[in-house]
């Protein structure tokens, strides 16, 4: 009966250890993650008030600029806080390995579909040879 609960009260103090050691990691990852957002924020407020006299498109070219920098900064930010926190490598890794092989399932399916025809004139062909 000691011993359980020696293991028990070992367990919670690790525990407590291991929450007080990655508490802190966290905090600075929330702080990092506030300040990258008010930063990009802050810069495409700045984008939206650029005005080039003599062009039209400007408005238009803006408003594309901010849709693909907004995205592509939380990305960024979103690396950044990995990275802090010690996972950014692991998520970066485990993405890439998905994206290669959903590129190579859908080559697969393509160049299967695109050469569906002809795989099926050599089926009845090899057919027609084996009853032969």
């Amino acid at each position: 009966m000691q011993s359980s609960l020696n293991i028990f009260v070992e367990a919670i103090r690790q525990l407590i250890y291991q929450m007080a050691e990655i508490f802190p990691k966290v905090v600075i990852a929330l702080i990092i993650w506030w300040v990258g957002n008010r930063f990009l924020m802050i810069g495409l407020d700045l984008l939206k008030k650029v005005n080039i006299k003599g062009t039209k498109l400007d408005e238009q070219i803006i408003g594309v600029f901010s849709k693909i920098t907004l995205p592509l900064g939380k990305f960024i930010l979103v690396l950044i806080v990995l990275d802090y926190l010690g996972i950014g490598r692991t998520v970066i890794s485990a993405f890439m390995n998905g994206l290669t092989l959903a590129v190579s399932i859908a080559l697969g399916l393509a160049f299967g579909k695109a050469l569906e025809k002809d795989a099926g004139e050599i089926v009845s062909e090899v057919r027609k040879q084996l009853k032969k």
